[in-house]
């Protein structure tokens, strides 16, 4: 099994796109590391002295404000103020943990863009070029020659977020110096400020990206099974990706009405929004929506081997 896994790694990485693909998320990191730079300015050494002047004024402006509005907003700027002063935290100084945690993890987007080209093309590729009946006449059992493709795309996935991750810290370090992973921070949500540390709440967004991952990892492998022309595989598995947020957005709507709805699986795809609450789709929680996901991802992987195993080779 591990000499397959290996023959199916040296497979992938044959290919110049796969090494294209780590270029280009070294690149990224790069020009985020300047736009980054550049949005965030120069650090204000004077930073105390216009907290304060902010919090004076935005005192002033709460007095001011008609009883029929509310002072929330201004009420959480002073919150936030206070508190980086009680820290002595420089707000408007920028370390490798913030790059991490507010560009690095939106680029892992490109990631799971990736590996849903590799999954989707893994297959049906081997029908596309012909070589399936090659592959296939081997002493191995389609099960073993199938599992070591998938695992072959679960580790190609995970090198690409190993490149992304490791050239985004150098990168963050480089722009920015290295930082304080227990530095508090301010995140703004839907439901107004969430106080959190960097470091944590970097870590917190990669381990909730990992499920999303894996599940459209495995969508975009199953459809390399069901079809022969890897152009088709990869256009149907680039369109799921790029629509499940848009479906997760209408479903969200649609659970306010029907119950069965918070338990289509595009809401659930994206978990990363439990960094900044606790709950989705009114109640359900992180382990309502791992459930979920886990039923899902089971019937996916018993689809796609029992067709791989049933299916005609025949070119």
């Amino acid at each position: 099994m591990i000499g397959l896994i290996q023959n199916e790694m040296i497979k992938i990485f044959e290919k110049r796109a796969s090494w294209i693909y780590i270029a280009i998320l070294v690149v990224a990191m790069v020009i985020g590391g300047f736009i980054y730079q550049r949005v965030n300015g120069e650090v204000d050494e004077n930073w105390r002295e216009n907290l304060e002047a902010q919090n004076a004024q935005y005192k002033q402006e709460i007095e001011q404000i008609p009883a029929d509005q509310d002072p929330t907003w201004l009420k959480d700027q002073i919150k936030q103020n206070e508190r980086f002063l009680e820290e002595n935290i420089n707000p408007t100084a920028k370390t490798n943990w913030h790059f991490m945690n507010d560009v690095v993890i939106g680029v892992t987007t490109l990631v799971t863009l990736f590996s849903v080209i590799v999954a989707s093309a893994i297959v049906a590729a081997e029908f596309s070029d012909g070589t399936i009946k090659q592959l296939l006449i081997r002493p191995h059992k389609r099960w073993k020659i199938l599992l070591s493709k998938y695992v072959a795309v679960i580790i190609n996935a995970l090198i690409l977020m190993a490149a992304l991750f490791i050239s985004g810290f150098i990168v963050g370090i480089l722009f920015f110096g290295f930082g304080d992973f227990h530095t508090p921070f301010f995140e703004y949500t839907l439901d107004g400020q969430k106080e959190a540390v960097l470091g944590t709440q970097f870590l917190l967004k990669t381990v909730y990206f990992l499920p999303s991952l894996l599940m459209i990892t495995t969508i975009s492998f199953m459809l390399s099974t069901l079809f022969k022309s890897q152009a088709v595989a990869v256009g149907i598995g680039i369109f799921v990706l790029f629509v499940s947020s848009t479906l997760g957005g209408l479903i969200i709507m649609l659970a306010e009405e029907y119950t069965w709805a918070k338990f289509l699986i595009f809401p659930h795809l994206d978990l990363t929004v439990f960094a900044f609450q606790d709950k989705i789709l009114q109640n359900i929680t992180l382990a309502g929506s791992l459930s979920i996901l886990s039923v899902y991802y089971i019937v996916f992987m018993i689809a796609t081997f029992v067709y791989f195993q049933k299916r005609d080779v025949s070119i």
